[in-house]
């Protein structure tokens, strides 16, 4: 199983802080009969969340009463994202399924939840290419102008993103020069060229696209291919990583060296 941003697991949490909330009506408190009549209206993992997160908030500050408010709520919020998700997101790249199986059962009802609600990969890189628009690839010695980004996905099972698992989904042969792997670099120093190239008012732009590539991925890579000079002056170049669903998912461009 694929690793899983934690922004979408805090997303899982906040839309069950919201159902509980509506469920309180005009005065916005929200009493155990009240939540039951939301959670009637739910199913499977989402009406669990919902039930077991308003259960959670009623525990914080032992509330004989049961009736929560906003303040509570979203008191409760800031719990859950930090002792509940952050704190098992130990090196910062997303929750893996090892780190998913140390959450306590809340946390990990909520993982289930957000894997529900997510885009499919296909989804992700439709997005990535709409935030990408005006942008251009104007990096690694290309002579290419204008290059623009275009939405990349590729059906996968994949539980990380290697060399060889990214050749392997791709098809590609080896003993083809034009399609050997030519250079892999980490995102995060492709991303920093790229707000780095662009105009101040594309800035915002680039830092978006970033942003959301590296929440919504996990092992964010850049890869060349076609080996230097024998597979010719063109060379794709493809800014991706596993989305949720398990495919490789991203941005595909072309650079030139002749």
């Amino acid at each position: 199983m694929s690793r899983i941003a934690k922004s979408e697991v805090n997303a899982a949490f906040e839309w069950a802080a919201a159902q509980i909330i509506e469920a309180g009506g005009r005065d916005k408190i929200t009493s155990r009969a009240e939540i039951r009549r939301k959670i009637a209206e739910l199913t499977g993992a989402e009406r669990d969340l919902v039930d077991f997160f308003y259960r959670f908030i009623v525990r914080q500050d032992g509330n004989p009463s049961e009736r929560v408010d906003r303040g509570d709520v979203e008191k409760a919020l800031v719990t859950a994202r930090e002792q509940l998700v952050a704190a098992f997101d130990t090196n910062d790249n997303g929750l893996s399924a090892d780190e998913v199986a140390a959450m306590p059962p809340l946390g990990r009802l909520a993982v289930k939840v957000a894997r529900h609600r997510q885009r499919s990969g296909e989804e992700l890189s439709n997005h990535f290419e709409a935030l990408a628009f005006n942008l251009v690839l104007d990096d690694f010695g290309t002579e290419l102008t204008n290059e623009h980004f275009l939405s990349f996905h590729a059906p996968a099972q994949l539980e990380s993103l290697t060399a060889q698992s990214f050749v392997a989904t791709l098809g590609l042969d080896l003993d083809d020069p034009t399609q050997r792997i030519a250079r892999i670099e980490p995102a995060v120093d492709f991303f920093r060229r790229l707000v780095e190239h662009h105009t101040p008012g594309q800035t915002a732009q680039a830092v978006a696209l970033a942003q959301a590539m590296q929440s919504s991925l996990a092992d964010l890579q850049v890869y060349i291919v076609g080996a230097d000079p024998e597979g010719g002056p063109i060379h794709p170049v493809y800014i991706v990583g596993v989305a949720p669903d398990g495919s490789l998912a991203g941005l595909r461009a072309r650079v030139r060296w002749s």
